[in-house]
């Protein structure tokens, strides 16, 4: 259902639309319903001051014998104007500082909104009072003084809005596809943020008309507009108390709170259709990356993507917390590697990392990814955003948060075409986005649709096809099967496994399930507590484990083979970025664990041709 069907059907929002649509209609057609033009010159006689409604005068005149009523409707006109101007202005300045300061975050974002709290905490009031005593009366000095002032709600909102999206995985993918922040910004952060900007407009339409008129109360509204604060200022500072002229300050108050209370009750209508539910606070951890540039370095003809040594940290309330330390692993070209470990072991952010798609607070202090001869993890963001989606694509997890709901399918495809070669034109890339569709097992005649009309299993194909939109080298691919049917999950990895093969694609495959891995995998890395316990060829690992962890995993693990073979299940959970034990990781819950298992770190031991594990059990000593 479109918003402004949902809008009238809310019934205060309804209200609020029938109030606010009539007064713009009076102000609109003012010269057509008001009796006299009160910017008109005419000779009035003592009889003709604050004269009482009558027949020919339904609200009597003011002090200047004026029809109140000819000058309530065209102050409608200045009054709105005021109001849609000045909330024009407000929409601008706080939309852009609110999008920028969530979007980038850091010390910009956080220095933006330090400017806010200064604006916020000083009266919006006093300084407009200030200002436009300073720089004149004029109606325009006044829109732009009260736009000026009242950006701060609008900037906040936007601001804790934006901070929600960026982290949404629809603009993870976005990242990932290639685009720069400007098209990120434009085409998939502000189409979500608009409507709550819309929402929160129409609210600050309300305050600017109340500022205005406060102003012209107080003598500081332009004295050649009439205005609805202007009626009241002339009423109440020429004797309309005293000569009982009720129909001179009447009349423009209940005009005020009209407008005001129609815009409410839009604005409260929008804000109960689009408020977001926020969680984070505006003060967070700046992002740190690395910023030295490495020349190419040669690496081995046949190694796709090498991870060496790398160590990923997030900020925490009492410093750096260590995610993912010392991992190394490669995979060659054309190889399928499978990534396993329990939930927080660190699978996914050290693919994240390998991309450079961490989240806010996340850092990349030491280690290197290695591809075709370039460091990944130091390259400028520029160079990066070129070897994304066209070298290093991936599948994110989730595919109905990964795909922008707002856009067709066929179009997000087209947008990582059309990123990394521009001079396709927009039906050109439609074209292609159709033949990956058909590539994938979806008719082309759906890419006009959006992904909510897809099923599951529709939307993680799409997924797919949108990882091969630039032809890719290596493809990541993070849980593809996540909240799918068994059925649908193996034809999924079928599809992978078909697609990876016919176009010699090596595949880095995230997952918990190590049936999975032995089916459609070639080597297969253990990991645990952001460390890697074992690697080598999944017949190598799944015969001969060598980790105690990995023999636990396996073991539990239905044998069709073995029906009477109990299961087991490995006691406790993995540890918490911010209570990480010493020595081994695995060690609390290791059955085998000794003493200096809960002291030192047990080294990498080589057992193969890339084939090591990271035991104290397998040293020499331990084996005799």
């Amino acid at each position: 259902m479109s918003w402004y069907r949902r809008l009238w059907d809310h019934r205060l929002g309804r209200v609020g639309v029938l109030m606010l649509g009539f007064s713009l209609l009076v102000a609109l057609a003012a010269p057509l319903l008001a009796p006299t033009d009160p910017y008109a010159s005419v000779r009035v006689s003592i009889d003709d001051i604050y004269a009482p409604p009558d027949g020919a005068r339904l609200l009597g005149t003011d002090d200047a014998g004026k029809d109140v009523l000819s000058s309530l409707i065209y102050g409608a006109r200045v009054s709105l104007l005021v109001g849609f101007s000045a909330a024009a202005i407000a929409l601008l300045i706080g939309g852009t500082v609110g999008l920028v300061a969530g979007y980038r975050g850091g010390r910009l974002g956080n220095g933006l909104m330090r400017i806010t709290d200064f604006f916020l905490v000083v009266p919006d009031l006093a300084l407009q009072i200030v200002i436009v005593a300073i720089i004149g009366q004029s109606l325009r000095n006044i829109i732009l003084v009260i736009g000026a002032l009242g950006w701060t709600t609008t900037a906040r909102l936007v601001r804790s809005q934006t901070l929600t999206i960026r982290e949404r995985k629809f603009v993870e993918r976005a990242r990932a596809v290639g685009a720069g922040d400007l098209t990120i910004l434009m085409r998939h952060v502000l189409p979500q943020v608009l409507p709550l900007m819309l929402a929160n407009t129409v609210l600050v339409i309300s305050l600017a008309i109340l500022s205005e008129s406060t102003l012209a109360f107080i003598g500081l509204g332009d004295p050649t507009k009439i205005s609805w604060g202007q009626m009241l200022n002339f009423a109440f500072s020429r004797g309309a108390v005293s000569a009982g002229a009720w129909w001179a300050l009447i009349p423009p108050g209940l005009a005020i709170v009209w407008v005001v209370l129609g815009t409410t009750l839009v604005g409260n209508a929008l804000e109960d259709m689009f408020n977001p539910r926020v969680g984070r606070h505006h003060l967070e951890p700046e992002r740190h990356l690395r910023t030295r540039t490495d020349s190419p370095r040669p690496s081995a003809p046949d190694i796709a993507l090498a991870i060496r040594h790398l160590v990923v940290t997030f900020e925490g309330d009492h410093g750096p917390l260590t995610a993912v330390e010392d991992v190394s692993f490669e995979v060659a070209k054309g190889e399928s590697v499978g990534l396993v470990g329990e939930s927080g072991c660190g699978k996914t952010t050290t693919m994240l990392a390998a991309l450079r798609l961490l989240p806010p607070g996340g850092a990349i202090p030491s280690g290197e990814v290695e591809f075709d001869g370039l460091d990944l993890a130091t390259l400028p963001e520029d160079r990066l955003r070129q070897a994304r989606w066209t070298r290093l694509a991936m599948v994110f997890q989730g595919a109905m948060n990964a795909l922008n709901p707002v856009r067709s399918v066929g179009d997000q495809i087209g947008e990582a075409i059309r990123t990394h070669f521009p001079e396709r034109t927009k039906a050109e890339a439609m074209r292609r986005a159709r033949e990956l569709l058909e590539l994938v097992g979806i008719g082309a005649d759906r890419a006009t649709e959006f992904p909510h009309q897809f099923s599951g299993g529709m939307r993680q194909r799409a997924m797919i096809a949108l990882a091969l939109a630039c032809d890719p080298e290596v493809i990541v691919a993070d849980e593809p099967t996540t909240a799918l049917d068994v059925m649908i999950q193996a034809q999924v990895m079928d599809l992978l496994v078909d697609i990876r093969q016919q176009l010699g694609m090596a595949m880095v495959l995230i997952t918990h399930d190590l049936a999975v891995v032995a089916e459609s995998c070639d080597r297969v890395v253990v990991m645990y507590g952001g460390r890697v316990a074992e690697q080598g060829t999944v017949e190598e690992v799944y015969s001969h484990p060598a980790h105690p962890y990995t023999r636990l995993l396996l073991e539990a693990i239905p044998d069709m083979e073995q029906p009477g073979r109990s299961l087991i299940s490995i006691p406790g959970s993995p540890p918490r970025l911010d209570e990480l034990p010493p020595g081994c990781r695995f060690a609390p819950r290791c059955p085998e664990a000794m003493a200096r298992c809960h002291r030192e770190t047990p080294p990498m031991t080589v057992l193969g041709r890339r084939r090591e594990a990271s035991c104290f059990l397998l040293e020499e000593p331990a084996r005799v």
